[in-house]
C-alpha cells in the first residue's frame, strides 16, 4: 500500500515538474500575472501562447473532469439493466440479477466517491480560500480577468482524476500492470492540464490528487455505512461554509457560482443516497452495511442474495418468462431508479437556477 501510493505522488511531482517548467517564461510576457507568489508550487503556469501542452489539456478536460465522471456514472446506471438482461435467453436469471446488482452497487459506491470532488471539494475551498493563480489580459495589460473561479484550493479535477486513476490502479480490470500505468498515468495528465490551463497550482493540484487517493481507499476500506456519515457530513458543511463567506459575491448568470456547484453535487449525492438506501433496507440487506466494499466484493456478497435459497423464494419465477419487459422492470427495481433520477433531476435544475438568477447568494449590484 505504502509503496502504491510513494509511486503515485512520486511520479505525480515528476510530471507535474517538466510541464510546469515549460511555461516559466509567463511573466515575462506580461500576458498572465501570479495571484499568489512566484514560488514553484503557487506560481501560474498558464501556458501562455498556447502551445502543445495546452492543444494535450483541452483534449483531456472533456474527459476526465468531476461533471463527466458523474453523468457517465448514472448513464451506466439507466442503462444497466438493458446491458445486463440482453443475454437473460442464455444466462440463468438468478445469476444475472447477481450480476446485475454487483455491478449497481459498485457504480454507486464511485459516483459517491465523485461526489466527493463535487461537494466536498467546494466546502474545502471555502476552509483555505487559497485564490486560483492566475489573471490574465488580452489587451496589452489594460484589464485582467480571473481564469476560472475565485477559489482552488485543493483542485477538484485533480481530486477525481485521483479518484478514476486510483480505482483503475486497484481493481486493474485489464492487463495487471497496465492497467495500474494507466491509472498512474490519468492522474498525472489530469493535474498536468490544470496547470498547464491556468485553473490551479502546482500545490492545488498535489494536494487534490492526495486527496482523492486517499478517499478512494477510505471509501472502499471502511463500512458502506460511512456513505451516509460522509454524505451528510459534505452536504452540512458546504452550505454553512459557503453561505458564510463574505467575499463570496457572483454575478447574474455567472458559470463560476460555487454554491450552483455545490447544489449540483449535491443532487448526485441525493441519487446515491436514495439508491443504497433503497438497496441496504428495502432488499433487507442492511446487516452487509457493517463491512467494507472491498470485502463484500470479495467475498461476492453484493447480488450474492439472489443466490441463495433461491428455490424458496416468493418472488422466484421461471427463466423463460422473464423475456417480458415488466419483469425486467420491476426485478431490476427500474421505477424506483427513475423516481431518484427525477430528484436528482429537480435538485439539479436549482442548482442551474441559482447560477442564472443568483438566488440563496450574494449578487454584486
Amino acid at each position: 500500500m505504502k509503496f502504491k501510493a510513494f509511486s503515485l505522488i512520486l511520479l505525480f511531482f515528476l510530471v507535474s515538474f517538466v510541464f510546469c517548467n515549460s511555461s516559466n517564461t509567463l511573466g515575462e510576457k506580461s500576458y498572465c500575472v501570479n495571484e499568489l507568489d512566484d514560488s514553484f508550487l503557487n506560481r501560474c503556469n498558464k501556458e501562455v501562447p498556447s502551445g502543445f501542452f495546452t492543444l494535450v489539456a483541452n483534449f483531456l478536460v472533456q474527459w476526465i473532469n468531476p461533471r463527466v465522471l458523474a453523468l457517465t456514472a448514472v448513464m451506466f446506471l439507466l442503462i444497466l439493466p438493458i446491458l445486463q438482461f440482453s443475454s437473460i435467453r442464455r444466462e440463468d436469471v438468478r445469476s444475472v440479477l447477481a450480476k446485475f446488482t454487483h455491478n449497481k452497487i459498485v457504480i454507486l459506491n464511485f459516483l459517491h466517491r465523485v461526489c466527493y470532488t463535487l461537494v466536498l471539494d467546494v466546502a474545502l475551498y471555502a476552509v483555505f480560500r487559497q485564490l486560483r493563480p492566475c489573471k490574465c489580459t488580452s489587451d496589452g495589460g489594460n484589464t485582467f480577468q480571473h481564469v476560472g473561479s475565485r477559489y482552488g484550493m485543493p483542485s477538484g479535477d485533480s481530486m477525481a482524476g485521483a479518484i478514476f486513476g486510483s480505482l483503475i490502479f486497484d481493481v486493474a480490470p485489464y492487463q495487471g500492470w497496465l492497467a495500474r500505468i494507466f491509472g498512474i498515468v490519468c492522474i498525472a495528465l489530469v493535474a498536468m492540464e490544470r496547470a498547464v490551463l491556468g485553473y490551479h497550482t502546482v500545490a492545488q493540484v498535489t494536494v487534490g490528487s492526495c486527496i482523492g487517493i486517499f478517499l478512494h481507499y477510505y471509501s472502499t476500506r471502511l463500512p458502506q455505512a460511512m456513505i451516509y456519515f460522509d454524505a451528510f457530513v459534505q452536504i452540512i458543511a458546504g452550505a454553512v461554509l459557503l453561505q458564510t463567506d463574505p467575499s463570496l459575491v457572483y454575478e447574474r448568470d455567472s458559470m463560476n457560482n460555487l454554491f450552483s456547484w455545490y447544489v449540483w453535487g449535491v443532487s448526485f449525492q441525493a441519487y446515491v443516497l436514495m439508491e443504497i438506501t433503497y438497496y441496504y433496507f428495502r432488499k433487507q440487506n442492511f446487516r452487509k452495511l457493517k463491512f467494507s466494499l472491498q470485502y463484500l466484493l470479495q467475498t461476492r456478497q453484493l447480488g450474492g442474495e439472489y443466490l441463495i435459497n433461491s428455490e424458496t423464494r416468493e418472488d422466484d419465477i421461471e427463466e423463460k418468462t422473464l423475456n417480458a419487459q415488466m419483469d425486467v422492470t420491476r426485478k431490476t427495481d427500474f421505477g424506483f431508479t427513475c423516481i431518484a433520477l427525477t430528484v436528482l433531476l429537480i435538485i439539479n435544475f436549482l442548482s442551474y437556477v441559482i447560477g442564472q438568477e443568483g438566488w440563496l447568494t450574494q449578487i454584486k449590484k
